[in-house]
């Protein structure tokens, strides 16, 4: 059974450079997790593969044009895609009723700039970061999924360097 290498990315909020590309090239599917931010720039991802998008809380003009949350099926896994999955400790209803019907192999959200790449209950979470502008203090990211029917494994592709560190053993984000 071949393997299907799909980019994950979110939070791009109207920015797609030329590393974030890079990083996506080679990718058999795209999928966008919202605050996508530009329009435009789908049809840039739409040259390297098909793709997948859902809106973010970012993308108010886009809502009549793709959805909030959306299920995917990609080489025998399927993928729950959404922006909002975890708000304050707190799973989004929908997603919540989407999980226990649909039962994915991986859910796919942005929204927290944060990474996640791990397990639970069956079920791979995977957050790719955030993707968007450079900012101090923020390390921009994207992520791949490598699907092999059923079978989902995750990676965080940095596009940013590590912070360096500071004398007494912080980096520039603190301890």
């Amino acid at each position: 059974m071949t393997s299907l290498r799909v980019g994950v990315l979110a939070d791009t909020h109207g920015l797609l450079g030329d590393d974030t590309l890079a990083a996506l090239a080679g990718s058999d599917a795209i999928l966008h997790a919202g605050d996508i931010g530009d329009e435009a720039l789908l049809d840039e991802l739409r040259r390297i593969a098909p793709v997948v998008a859902v809106v973010g809380n970012g993308d108010p003009e886009l809502t009549d044009r793709y959805p909030w949350e959306q299920r995917v099926e990609l080489g025998g896994a399927r993928i729950l895609l959404c922006h909002w999955y975890d708000n304050f400790g707190k799973i989004h209803p929908s997603v919540a009723r989407e999980l226990a019907d649909w039962q994915p192999h991986a859910l796919v959200y942005g929204h927290t700039h944060e990474v996640v790449n791990e397990r639970s209950e069956g079920c791979l979470r995977f957050n790719p970061g955030y993707a968007g502008p450079a900012a101090p203090g923020r390390r921009r990211s994207v992520g791949r999924l490598t699907v092999q029917g059923p079978a989902i494994e995750g990676e965080i592709l940095w596009l940013d360097p590590e912070p360096a560190s500071r004398p007494g053993g912080l980096n520039a984000n603190g301890p």
